[in-house]
């Protein structure tokens, strides 16, 4: 089974997930693409914070499968 998009629930359990190990990452909404098979790759872009207040441009990539597990994750600063 091929899907043109991620299902909401799914992208709502790699939400969830994101949030809770990249707290200054919250809210932010991803950008979704499609990959070869049944995989997603979510790219969120954020800034944290550092020690002396300097915000820090962030970027996650995370691969997911259709079903929102199976995540791999990348940052880059």
């Amino acid at each position: 089974m091929h899907f043109d998009e991620m299902e909401k629930e799914a992208l709502d359990n790699v939400n969830e997930t994101v949030y809770r190990q990249f707290p200054y990452l919250q809210g932010v909404e991803p950008d979704v693409s499609a990959m070869d098979g049944e995989q997603f790759l979510l790219i969120y872009k954020g800034d944290a914070t550092t020690a002396d207040g300097h915000s820090l441009p962030i970027s996650l990539r995370v691969i997911s499968d259709k079903d929102g597990s199976g995540l791999k994750f990348t940052s880059s600063r």
